[in-house]
């Protein structure tokens, strides 16, 4: 048998909405990403002190209360999170994207992209026209926002635990 001179493989991947019962499982994919996307950005002592059991009461609660969130499994497994609302800064959209993580082994297969279609999707059908998402200017994400066709709107320094940290806003109009 011949065999070719290369092989892909990319799992297939399956988005569906959380409930409360993934607020653990959420937690801990949101807490690995951080780790993974902002070391050497943020403090090594502040990302080793993030709480997964605190993270995993907030997201309980946000599920519980009528918030949502999508997740992206991989055989099973949770590699993936984003989750949206009412934009905290409306002069620049009337949704926002609050969070999307994928675990670095597991970026580059499309499932960032369709995360963000996801939430993009259940704005605009809550009525939200438009998105704002926030990321560190110094981070990962502004790569991935670019590629998506966001434009740069904004930035603004916040403080995060103390640490001032610099963020950016990319903006879809519609």
């Amino acid at each position: 048998m011949t065999r070719l001179w290369f092989e892909a493989v990319r799992p297939t991947y399956v988005l569906r909405r959380a409930r409360p019962a993934d607020a653990e499982t959420i937690a801990d994919v949101y807490v690995a990403c951080w780790r993974e996307a902002y070391a050497g950005i943020l403090p090594a002592d502040y990302l080793a002190r993030m709480d997964p059991a605190r993270f995993a009461r907030d997201w309980h609660r946000t599920l519980s209360l009528g918030g949502w969130a999508f997740l992206a499994e991989v055989e099973g497994e949770v590699v993936g999170i984003a989750s949206g609302g009412r934009s905290r800064t409306p002069d620049l959209a009337a949704g926002e994207l609050y969070v999307l993580y994928v675990r670095a082994a597991h970026q580059r297969r499309g499932i960032g992209r369709a995360l963000f279609e996801a939430c993009h999707y259940r704005l605009a059908m809550g009525g939200l026209a438009g998105m704002v998402a926030w990321t560190l200017a110094a981070g990962p994400g502004r790569g991935f926002y670019e590629r998506m066709g966001g434009t740069l709107a904004s930035e603004k320094v916040h403080e995060l635990n103390g640490i001032p940290c610099r963020e950016v806003a990319y903006v879809w109009p519609e």
